[in-house]
C-alpha cells in the first residue's frame, strides 16, 4: 500500500513538473519570439495554423493506437465522427474561438510582459466559475466565489490601469490593448471550455471510442481549425504573405513555439488522467513564480508593488479555489465523466 501511494505521488510531481516547464516556456519563448530585434518577423496567423496543422495528424495517430488496428480506426471515424454529423458541426464554435484565442494570445505577448500576461490570463478561471454557474447550473462553494473575488482584485491589481493607457512596450503596442487581448483570449477560452463541456454529456459509443474519445474531439475541432486557421491567414495577411512567403522568419524559436503549442499541449493533456484539479491549480500558480523570477534577467522585467499583490492575489485565488471543500462525495460515474472533460479541455487549450 505505502508502495502504492509513494507511486501515485510520483507520478503527480512528474505532471505538475512538465505542466510547469510546459506553461512556462511557451510564454516565455512566446515573448521572446515577438520582442526580438534584428529578425524578419513571423507572422502569428501563420504560427496559429501550423500548430492546428501538427495537432491533427497527432490526434490521429494516438486514434490509431487507441483503436488497435486501421480497421477499427476507420470504423470509429465513420460512427463517431461521421456518424455524428450534429456533434461534429457543433465542434465549429469552440474551433472558431481557440483560433481566434490562439492569435489574441499572440498579440498580448507582443505587447505585454510574461509575468503580467500569466496573471492575467489566470481570469479565465473567473470566467469559467461564472459560465459554469450560468449555463451548467454548478453551484459554487463559498470559497470558490472568494477565489473568485481575490482573483478579480488581482486582475485589476496586476493591470495597473492607472498607468497602462500610457504605457508602450518596446514593440510600439499599447499594453492596454494587450491587456484587453489577453481579458478576451481568457473568456473566449473560459466559454469555449463550458460549451464543450456540454458536448461532452453524449457518451461515447463504445469501449474503444472512450479510450479515444479525447483523440477524436480534437480530430472533429481539427476538421474546423485548421481550416479557419487557414483562412485568417488569406483574411488578415494574404498580402504579406505573398510578398514575404508563407514562412517568412520562421527559425528554431518560432519552430519550438509551434511544437509547443501544438503537440507540446497535446503531450501534457494526455497525462491528465494521472493528476487532478489541484495539481493543474499548483502548476498554475507555480509557472506565474517561474515565470516571474526568469523575466527579471531575461527581458529586465520590475516588479512594482501593484504587480506583486496581484500576483499573490491570483495565486492565492488559483490554490483557494482548487481546495474547495467537498460537499458530497460524487459517484464513481460522475468522477470518471468529470475527469474526462477537464482531460478533453486541457487537450484542447494552445496556452
Amino acid at each position: 500500500m505505502r508502495a502504492v501511494l509513494m507511486e501515485c505521488l510520483r507520478v503527480r510531481n512528474i505532471v505538475l513538473l512538465l505542466l510547469v516547464l510546459q506553461t512556462t516556456s511557451i510564454v516565455l519563448l512566446m515573448r521572446y519570439s515577438r520582442t526580438r530585434a534584428g529578425v524578419v518577423p513571423y507572422l502569428p496567423s501563420v504560427a496559429v495554423m501550423m500548430a492546428e496543422l501538427l495537432k491533427l495528424p497527432v490526434c490521429i495517430i494516438m486514434t490509431l493506437r487507441s483503436a488497435g488496428d486501421f480497421g477499427t480506426f476507420v470504423t470509429l471515424l465513420r460512427e463517431e465522427v461521421l456518424g455524428r454529423p450534429l456533434d461534429t458541426v457543433k465542434c465549429a464554435v469552440p474551433a472558431l474561438a481557440y483560433t481566434v484565442q490562439g492569435n489574441l494570445l499572440f498579440f498580448a505577448l507582443a505587447a505585454l510582459e510574461a509575468p503580467t500576461y500569466q496573471v492575467a490570463y489566470q481570469s479565465k478561471t473567473l470566467f469559467t466559475a461564472l459560465f459554469s454557474s450560468a449555463l451548467l447550473s454548478r453551484k459554487l462553494k463559498a470559497s470558490q466565489w472568494l477565489a473568485v473575488v481575490l482573483l478579480s482584485v488581482g486582475t485589476v491589481l496586476v493591470s495597473d490601469l492607472s498607468s497602462s493607457g500610457r504605457k508602450r512596450d518596446a514593440t510600439g503596442l499599447s499594453s492596454t490593448l494587450g491587456f484587453l487581448a489577453v481579458l478576451a483570449a481568457a473568456l473566449l477560452s473560459a466559454s469555449s471550455s463550458v460549451y464543450f463541456e456540454k458536448m461532452l454529456k453524449t457518451p461515447p459509443s463504445s469501449d474503444v471510442a472512450q479510450a479515444a474519445s479525447l483523440w477524436l474531439r480534437n480530430i472533429q475541432l481539427g476538421f474546423f481549425a485548421a481550416p479557419l486557421a487557414a483562412f485568417g491567414v488569406f483574411a488578415g495577411d494574404r498580402s504579406t504573405v505573398a510578398q514575404s512567403g508563407l514562412l517568412a522568419g520562421f527559425d528554431g524559436v518560432v519552430w519550438t513555439v509551434v511544437v509547443l503549442n501544438g503537440v507540446g499541449g497535446l503531450l501534457v493533456a494526455a497525462t491528465m488522467k494521472y493528476a487532478d484539479n489541484i495539481v493543474k491549480c499548483f502548476a498554475a500558480a507555480l509557472a506565474i513564480l517561474t515565470g516571474t523570477l526568469l523575466s527579471v534577467p531575461l527581458f529586465s522585467f520590475r516588479l512594482s508593488p501593484l504587480f506583486s499583490a496581484g500576483a499573490l492575489l491570483t495565486i492565492v485565488a488559483s490554490v483557494l479555489y482548487a481546495w474547495a471543500p467537498v460537499l458530497s462525495r460524487p459517484s464513481k460515474v460522475e468522477t470518471e465523466t468529470q475527469q474526462h472533460i477537464e482531460a478533453t479541455q486541457r487537450l484542447i487549450e494552445k496556452a
